[in-house]
């Protein structure tokens, strides 16, 4: 059975003849292949989707079903929902809007919602928030009780800004939910069409979109119950996306080269230093995770799913799980991500 299953990777693996004649891209790839099979088992053998390109060519791409537990195939076809790696389109977003003067990033919220022109009851102003700040989990918003609601009120009442805008970084759900307000009415058109139009649209990711209930899901891999894990508007600035590892690992390659849609400098806002998750220690940009110091740019979502860019070798590494339990003792996500990056840097 050993044998046979190496004999399914080894078909699954895509090579180009200058990899399979040995030399130093090969044995990165092999290590790559190897690392995937660890972090499978660590992950309760976990199915997966892989990806790594450089410049533009696919040098390893990979499926692994694990016996067949989702009950679909796993293949370049299966449209898998991404989580957190939604804030990345998002931030193409907003500095495509920039580009176009539509926003900026400075801008106060209170520009665009009407909530946020008064200091509300928390102990800062509301009127000191800026796009920026959403962007970079630096906001301080905080709902009554310090929860995230469902819905967002439409109103924004109850929303309080309880750390000082721009120095704190707080994982926000609720910032999140604040953004798709701005982007919204910003522009007077809700965030699919949006997303449709100005990044997954001109970048040729057919595959990739929102997914809500009631639309088909031949292609998506199995939805749990919960009616989270489907789209839900007034959520679809910090989740909600659905894509191929192919269209993933297309997305990260466009940010090698982004000038189509926005130019190097606002590619430099979302790859610079905003704050710092305190929880691991995890450098955060504006919807990316930093990984300046090796080179590497990381969008990462729940998971354990990652596609990280590498832009002194022009390498994008996609990995996309579905763990089946919880993480073994050895398995941590952020040296997940730094060994992505790794990898990329080393190809």
């Amino acid at each position: 059975m050993k044998l046979l299953f190496r004999a399914l990777i080894a078909a699954a693996v895509l090579l180009p003849a200058a990899v399979l004649a040995g030399n130093e891209q090969d044995t990165v790839l092999k290590e790559f292949d190897a690392y995937l099979e660890t972090t499978a088992s660590q992950l309760g053998d976990s199915p997966f989707a892989a990806v790594v390109s450089k410049n533009g060519e696919i040098l390893y791409e990979r499926y692994y079903d694990a016996g067949g537990v989702l009950g679909r195939p796993v293949d370049a076809e299966s449209r898998w929902q991404v989580f957190s790696i939604t804030k990345s389109f998002v931030s193409a977003l907003v500095l495509n809007l920039c580009r176009d003067g539509v926003m900026a990033l400075d801008d106060p919220v209170g520009k665009y919602l009407p909530a946020f022109r008064d200091h509300g009851g928390g102990a800062f102003d509301r009127n000191a928030v800026t796009v920026r700040h959403l962007l970079s989990h630096t906001s301080g918003t905080a709902y009554r009780g310090n929860k995230v609601p469902n819905p967002l009120p439409p109103g924004l009442d109850g929303i309080e800004i309880i750390t000082k805008p721009g120095v704190d970084f707080k994982y926000s759900g609720l910032g999140m939910m604040v953004l798709e307000r701005v982007l919204e009415a910003a522009t007077g058109k809700e965030v699919g069409t949006l997303m449709q139009e100005r990044i997954t649209g001109p970048l040729g990711l057919a595959a990739t979109g929102y997914v809500y209930p009631g639309t088909a899901t031949d292609r998506v891999l199995p939805l749990k119950d919960e009616y989270f894990h489907f789209s839900q508007n007034g959520k679809r600035a910090g989740a909600g996306l659905f894509t191929t590892a192919r269209d993933l690992n297309t997305f990260g390659q466009f940010w090698l080269s982004p000038q189509a849609l926005f130019p190097l400098s606002l590619r430099a806002q979302a790859w610079t230093f905003h704050g710092t998750r305190a929880s691991d220690g995890g450098r955060y940009g504006l919807m990316w995770w930093l990984f300046e110091d090796d080179g590497g740019y990381v969008m990462s979502g729940k998971d354990n799913k990652i596609n990280a860019v590498v832009p002194e070798t022009g390498v994008v590494v996609t990995v996309i799980r579905y763990p089946q339990d919880k993480p073994a003792e050895a398995y941590r996500f952020k040296d997940d991500k730094r060994a992505m990056v790794l990898f990329g840097k080393r190809l």
